[in-house]
């Protein structure tokens, strides 16, 4: 472990996060008290938990505000009340591989706790608001805001979307994650990115690609949300997403789905994602197959969005 005595100070999510795992991803930051921290990365013994609540039996437990799972030869993860990540990992593990899961289905679950909606896709700031891109693996998304950002549109976020809603307003927000992105040699090929230098991301076969001169660091207003969806057809085509369809949508790309019915929270996911749909304008954009049409894709965002940035984007 690499841990020492030294403790760490990011920022991620909207989130002021106090580690001691380093997480070289994020942002880091400075506080003037420990009361300023919003969520704690630890190390800690959790094999006594995993024993009482039978964790081999039945991975991905939940009780009392606590969910606690286990990565098999890698270690065990406890997130807790919105405010706590414990790690338990074994012997001689990886640290890159343990940053994986604290940055994907542990801060997945601490959004959850915390009742903000993370939406699996990636966004970007154009004009003064937030879109965000949302699609299966392998629709785009990535390439798509990757290319955008090439072109200086600031990027917020590659595969969690953080949504929420500031105290007494309607206005649904995105927080920005942190500035890197996840790009397959497919990708980095058609926008022309050398992969020389870049670190490949372990289980993944994608390289982890630096993002901090191209990145926002505060809250931006989401102004709307464009499906990726690949088709056999050669021409690009925009069409409109409605308020149900939107809701279905919004509940297929929401991010760790299982989660949520793991962790009680049904109803509440329920509430966000028609609040969400009910506000939000919302389009569908099918694509070709053939990923080399990205700036095309590019081309037509910017046009969609500049047509009705207030209505229908």
């Amino acid at each position: 472990m690499d841990s020492g005595n030294k403790k760490y100070l990011y920022q991620a999510f909207g989130l002021k996060i106090w580690s001691e795992i380093p997480l070289p991803e994020l942002t880091e930051v400075k506080i003037t008290s420990i009361g300023e921290v919003d969520v704690y990365i630890e190390f800690a013994k959790l094999e006594h938990i995993a024993e009482e609540w039978n964790i081999a039996g039945h991975n991905f437990q939940y009780r009392d505000e606590a969910l606690l799972f286990e990565i098999p030869d890698l270690a065990l993860f406890e997130v807790s009340y919105g405010r706590q990540i414990t790690i338990s990992p074994k012997y001689g593990v990886n640290m890159a591989r343990i940053r994986l899961y604290l940055l994907g289905t542990c801060m997945g679950a601490i959004l959850m706790q915390r009742r903000t909606l993370p939406l699996h896709g990636s966004a970007v700031m154009i004009g003064q608001s937030a879109y965000a891109f949302l699609g299966d693996s392998g629709a785009g998304k990535s390439t798509l805001s990757a290319a955008l950002a090439n072109q200086g549109y600031p990027l917020l976020s590659d595969d969690v979307v953080a949504v929420h809603y500031t105290k007494g307003s309607a206005e649904p927000i995105v927080s920005p994650a942190y500035p890197q992105q996840k790009l397959n040699a497919y990708s980095m090929d058609m926008l022309q990115m050398e992969s020389a230098g870049y670190e490949v991301i372990m289980d993944e076969f994608k390289y982890a690609v630096p993002r901090r001169d191209q990145f926002y660091v505060d809250d931006v207003p989401l102004a709307g949300v464009f499906e990726l969806l690949p088709t056999p057809e050669n021409n690009i085509t925009v069409e409109p997403i409605y308020a149900l369809s939107g809701i279905h949508l919004l509940q297929a790309h929401t991010y760790r789905l299982a989660l949520i019915k793991r962790m009680s929270m049904l109803q509440w996911h329920f509430s966000s994602v028609t609040q969400l749909a009910g506000v939000l304008p919302m389009k569908r954009i099918l694509r070709p197959i053939d990923g080399r049409t990205v700036h095309n894709l590019v081309d037509t965002v910017l046009q969609t969005v500049n047509k009705g940035v207030s209505q229908s984007i």
